[in-house]
Order: C-alpha cells, then sequence, then structure tokens
C-alpha cells in the first residue's frame, strides 16, 4: 500500500529551493491567471517539482484597482497543484490530482495555501 493510501493527511516538509517562477496575468475582467513552477527540497533531501496553474479573482473593478496600486487585502486563490519527483519514497506524489486553496496577505506579503488530493 503506498503511503498515500495509509495516511489521509499526508504533510511534506521542506523548503522551497530558490529557482523557478511564478508569473501572474491579469485579465481586465479582475481575474488574475497563475502559472507557477518551483522545486521543493524535503527535509531529507528528496526534489519534487510543483507546477500548477490558478486564479485570484480580484474583483470586477480588479484590474483597474490593480493599475491603481489597490489591492484587496486578502484575495483568495485557487490552483491545480502536480507534483513530479523520481524519488522512490515519494514516486506516490506523481499519481495525485490536488487542487489547492489559499490566500494572499497583501500587507504581509505573504502566501499561504491548503493543498488537497482528489481521489
Amino acid at each position: 500500500m503506498s503511503p498515500a493510501a495509509k495516511s489521509p493527511a499526508l504533510k511534506i516538509h521542506g523548503k522551497v529551493r530558490p529557482a523557478g517562477g511564478d508569473w501572474l496575468t491579469l485579465r481586465t475582467d479582475g481575474v488574475a491567471i497563475l502559472d507557477v513552477r518551483a522545486t521543493i527540497e524535503t527535509h531529507d533531501g528528496a526534489l519534487i517539482l510543483t507546477t500548477y496553474p490558478g486564479i485570484v479573482d480580484l474583483g470586477e473593478d480588479g484590474y483597474d484597482n490593480f493599475l491603481r496600486g489597490e489591492l484587496p487585502l486578502n484575495p483568495q486563490i485557487r490552483t491545480s497543484p502536480r507534483f513530479f519527483t523520481s524519488h522512490p519514497d515519494y514516486l506516490w506524489l506523481n499519481r495525485l490530482h490536488c487542487l489547492g486553496v489559499g490566500e494572499l496577505d497583501v500587507a504581509g506579503n505573504r502566501v499561504a495555501y491548503d493543498v488537497y488530493a482528489v481521489r
């Protein structure tokens, strides 16, 4: 049985490596389209590539507000992360399709996500 089948609340402990990127395309309807690529290095040395598209809804006036430098304090973020690795302890990640639910803290310059595997 894979680790994913054993536990409903698996966590990956690690840090995001300083390589990768994230891009944001803001549409005139106030919806921002995300394109993120990052590498996670786990506490035990595994490397995991994560890629995800997503959206941030800044509201109907989001485009004009953004141009004026006015952002909502805590816009909601929705993503679809995928994980890729060849590390034998984390191969189960390659089989997942996930949904990410997060929030941007504009004042704190911080993003936080909860990621859920869809079965």
